[in-house]
């Protein structure tokens, strides 16, 4: 018979903790990340269907909901450096899905636009992210919509937060 030894908290703060334990928070940790692995999925999937890669498709996705965003918009907004978002961007650009236009505020400034293939391209895909995005989202009424909308922006910036820690400490524990 193996005997159950007590492990370490992951975390301390008593909010994160149920019943002096914190088994609700690895759960939450094991669910966030397999969600965080259907979500990829989509997306790559959608991505296959465009002929365009995973990260290809999350600019598309981002230029044709605010069109004219330069590619430090972009990097910020997907969490990423902007030399990666260069060359996907340029990528898109290649394939003719994506054109480059100087800013007209600021010509120095480069923006990403939507065209003809890329508005066409978004059309063949709506079908398809409607159907998935309707099972993915099933849970939610619109109450819920807001609250984990909300939630999912303030958990990307603790995630900014600790990410940058962890940087700290891995250089402390060198």
């Amino acid at each position: 018979m193996s005997r159950k030894r007590g492990r370490p908290h992951t975390v301390s703060r008593r909010a994160l903790l149920t019943g002096g334990s914190d088994a609700e928070f690895r759960l939450l940790i094991h669910d966030l990340i397999a969600y965080g692995h259907k979500l990829d999925a989509c997306r790559d999937a959608f991505a296959a269907i465009a002929g365009i890669s995973g990260v290809q498709y999350e600019i598309l996705m981002l230029v044709s909901r605010a069109e004219g965003l330069s590619i430090g918009e972009v990097a910020a907004r997907l969490h990423r450096s902007g030399a990666f978002i260069t060359i996907e961007a340029n990528k898109l650009v290649a394939q003719g899905i994506l054109e480059k236009a100087s800013d007209p505020a600021d010509g120095r400034r480069v923006l990403l636009q939507m065209n003809a293939k890329s508005d066409a391209l978004l059309e063949r895909l709506a079908p398809y992210q409607r159907r998935i995005n309707d099972v993915l989202f099933a849970s939610l009424d619109a109450k819920r919509f807001r609250v984990l909308r909300t939630l999912a922006a303030e958990l990307v910036a603790d995630g900014d937060r600790a990410v940058a820690l962890l940087d700290y400490l891995k250089q402390e524990a060198a």
